[in-house]
């Protein structure tokens, strides 16, 4: 799947030799050794002073060679245990930008669900239980709100158990996981999620998923960005976690996600997901998931 181009940066490197692999290797995802180490990677700074948001017109690079003929498709990755889900989740919250969206039938557009105030990323320190208690309780009241703003009052189990499995599904972990099966960089910048919700309206039950955005990259030379906050390459990928309400308690060793990766050229993963967003409006008036899949 494309997206339109939203304004590159230039100077960067991105020619990549593609990588040849079989047929049923790039339908199932690469399971193979990756070169890389297994640790994340934050990025390297060779576009280092290049200007943010200039369109190079006709410019378009390839997706990586283990994607190139299978931008769309399955693997099966595992959540983290939920102590470390949930710190990873509070780091998430409390982040200085903004990374926890909602979208929903009824609404416009999708929603932030972060405070405005709280305790920012230079005081959250070693993640203390309390931080990660106010910030799942600070989460699940603004979903809450912005859900029973657009869709009226939901069954408390029925928000409970979303809150529970949409924190439990929030994490980079499934990302990188992504990047080392597929062969590239064990790197996945610019993390961002999307609670899509379809349903809820004249009887119809509610379902939900987590769509976790970030960028990937093959090669070091494919990063631009002087700051951790601003990496980015010419490639992103939306990971789509499994229904969120239906899943079982103990769905987290077998969390089947569907990806679709893409080419674009823009400066922030936000725009990436704003530009994902005729997908997701077509998925809402639908109640079908089809056109995220595909």
């Amino acid at each position: 799947s494309h997206l339109a181009q939203a304004g590159a940066v230039p100077g960067c490197r991105r020619r990549s030799p593609r990588c040849p692999r079989s047929a049923s290797a790039l339908r199932t995802g690469f399971r193979g050794k990756s070169p890389w180490p297994t640790r994340g990677w934050m990025g390297c700074t060779s576009c280092k002073g290049a200007a943010v948001g200039v369109a190079v017109i006709g410019r378009k690079d390839p997706l990586p060679g283990s994607l190139a003929k299978a931008a769309i498709g399955r693997f099966e990755s595992t959540l983290p245990p939920i102590g470390e889900a949930r710190r990873d989740f509070a780091r998430i919250f409390f982040a200085d930008e903004r990374k926890i969206f909602v979208v929903a039938p009824g609404m416009h557009g999708m929603r932030p669900v972060q405070p405005t105030t709280g305790p920012r990323s230079a005081h959250i320190g070693d993640m203390s239980e309390q931080v990660v208690e106010r910030a799942i309780s600070l989460f699940g009241e603004r979903l809450t709100t912005q859900l029973e703003q657009a869709l009226g009052v939901l069954d408390s189990e029925v928000m409970e158990k979303l809150v529970d499995r949409a924190i439990a599904s929030m994490t980079v972990n499934v990302g990188l996981s992504f990047a080392v099966s597929m062969n590239l960089m064990p790197a996945f910048l610019q993390p961002a999620f999307l609670i899509v919700i379809l349903g809820g309206f004249l009887g119809q039950p509610l379902q939900a998923r987590a769509a976790t955005y970030g960028f990937i990259a093959e090669r070091p030379q494919q990063i631009c960005g002087d700051r951790p906050e601003s990496k980015r390459t010419p490639f992103c990928v939306r990971l789509l976690s499994p229904d969120l309400l239906a899943a079982e308690e103990d769905s987290c060793s077998g969390w089947e996600v569907q990806y679709s990766a893409m080419e674009l050229q823009t400066s922030t993963i936000t725009q990436a997901v704003e530009m994902d967003m005729p997908k997701v409006r077509e998925a809402i008036k639908t109640s079908r998931w089809d056109p995220l899949l595909r």
